[in-house]
């Protein structure tokens, strides 16, 4: 991606992404024509927005390997997984799996079904890295669903999940993805990978406001999903308000929320365009880049590196180790030098993206290196 974009690098060697991503400048352009509309002609400034809403489900469901039908927009990635969790018609005793490690939006609405009779199947793992050997380990014969993030918030793990889609699909149990972490610094294909639900905010690594999230259902599922989440735009004709009796929107989009964000539809619209136009096969090679030089440059300063290392595991974040670091100062500092960073007690998060450079990888290793030292 083109740095100039990026209005932030005048100020911060930003590498948080992980955390939230900064608004693009092509972004900001769009969401303000979105609010300029609305300011200057009110009601006809929102629907030339939502005369893009199908264009927009097209680009975003051939972004990640799906059909338009597939693709729903919602609020955040929690909605996403409420959705699946809520519309699955469940019976008493059916098992998910999932690692006890998981971010709370992928690990909540699955805790809450065991009121509803469906038993939960922690898996404790290093740090809740899940493989196809640790779920064929859990797996009984009341095993409904696994869920797993692409890629895990703590420490940047990838999850192996064209190994575990097939595994799912191999044993007719469903698959739920939380695709934060992962979708935008790296590819996504639903559909090679066998995946039956997907879910992920936009305003990290896809580098769009806040308060909108992608939600793709599997097109075979959806005829046997619980409607848990309708709203009168969830049927054929919404404009037809008073026929109660109407059949459901065709596909997925009967699950997009009531109102929709179109600033930040209009936005995500925008920054996915960055993201295809420059390849996220790029992207993922100049992202690997970069946190091949930040793991390298750690070990040179002495630095523990707590992100698996092999190829196959790394991602778009990696957790850097205290040592004898105080977190609140490491934290200030960064802040008062404009570097752009997770601290927390369990390490260093550092999460460059496409428009990041060698200097910003070593200003980030200089500010830690000198904390380490102070």
């Amino acid at each position: 991606m083109d740095r100039a974009l990026f209005p932030i690098t005048h100020a911060w060697a930003y590498c948080n992404h992980a955390a939230v991503g900064p608004l693009p400048r092509p972004v900001r352009d769009a969401v303000t024509a979105v609010l300029d509309a609305q300011m200057e002609e009110g009601c006809a400034g929102i629907l030339d927005a939502e005369s893009h809403l199908e264009e927009i489900r097209a680009q975003t469901a051939a972004a990640i390997g799906a059909g338009p039908d597939d693709v729903a927009f919602m609020r955040s990635t929690s909605d996403g997984a409420l959705l699946a969790a809520n519309g699955v018609r469940w019976r008493a005793g059916d098992e998910i799996i999932f690692s006890d490690n998981e971010f709370g939006a992928n690990a909540y609405p699955w805790l809450f079904l065991r009121d509803r009779g469906v038993r939960i199947a922690l898996v404790r793992t290093a740090q809740g890295r899940l493989t196809v050997e640790h779920l064929e380990r859990m797996r009984t014969k009341r095993t409904r669903l696994v869920a797993v993030s692409y890629v895990t918030s703590v420490d940047g793990y990838r999850h192996d999940l064209p190994a575990i889609g097939a595994w799912a699909r191999e044993h007719g149990i469903l698959f739920a993805v939380d695709a934060m972490q992962g979708f935008g610094p790296l590819p996504l294909d639903v559909g090679a990978w066998h995946i039956d639900f997907c879910y992920f905010g936009v305003a990290k690594w896809l580098l769009s406001p806040q308060g909108l999230s992608v939600v793709y259902v599997r097109n075979e599922l959806l005829d046997e999903m619980r409607p848990a989440s309708l709203s009168w735009r969830s049927v054929r004709d919404p404009m037809d308000f008073f026929d109660y009796g109407q059949e459901l929107a065709r596909g997925a989009r009967r699950f997009d929320g009531a109102t929709v964000n179109y600033p930040a539809l209009i936005g995500f619209s925008r920054s996915l365009r960055l993201h295809t136009d420059a390849s996220f096969v790029a992207i993922e090679r100049h992202v690997l880049e970069l946190t091949d030089r930040l793991i390298a440059g750690a070990h040179e300063r002495g630095i523990e590196v707590k992100s698996d290392p092999t190829p196959q595991a790394r991602s778009g974040i990696v957790l850097l180790g205290l040592g004898r670091w105080n977190p609140e100062q490491l934290s200030a500092a960064a802040l008062a030098r404009r570097v752009g960073i997770t601290v927390r007690e369990n390490g260093v998060r550092v999460s460059p993206h496409a428009y990041n450079n060698d200097e910003d990888i070593d200003t980030v290793l200089d500010l830690v290196a000198a904390e380490q030292q102070a």
